[in-house]
């Protein structure tokens, strides 16, 4: 390790106020001698007396009270919409293997009970394209929440 890079780690340790005198002589009498350590410490320098005067105050509970309340409520809804997903998808199959499996009625009227779920089917398939293909391309829906 090169004694800039040495230096490197004293300098952040002389901002924080955590150095001992004679890393503290070191970091000086490197300084002195080296113009882009010395650069790089103004620089730094800079940098955390302009940061030292910000504050930052926390929010009130009821804040953060709405905001758990949100991110749990958020959590729960999306758990609870992809079991309900799952389930319905394995029951559609599953009705589907009985449907067809089944030697209740003639390949006829299957054909004809099974009709208005297809088109149903088709419809659902389509809009759901067209809200995906919208989404894409839709500029305002990053902006207003629905």
């Amino acid at each position: 390790m090169s004694d800039c890079d040495s230096v490197q780690m004293l300098m952040s340790g002389f901002l924080d106020g955590e150095l001992e005198e004679d890393d503290r002589q070191k970091l000086e009498r490197h300084l002195a001698t080296c113009e882009a350590c010395a650069s790089e410490f103004k620089k730094m320098k800079r940098i955390v007396d302009a940061s030292a005067g910000l504050s930052v105050t926390p929010p009130p509970e009821e804040v953060w009270d709405t905001f758990m309340d949100g991110v749990w409520n958020r959590a729960e809804r999306g758990t609870g919409w992809a079991i309900f997903i799952v389930g319905v998808v394995i029951l559609a199959l599953w009705g589907v293997y009985a449907f067809a499996t089944e030697p209740w009625g003639s390949a006829l009227v299957k054909v004809l009970v099974a009709t208005p779920f297809v088109g149903l089917g088709i419809v659902f398939i389509s809009v759901l394209r067209q809200r995906m293909f919208v989404a894409k391309t839709d500029r305002y829906s990053k902006e207003v929440k629905r």
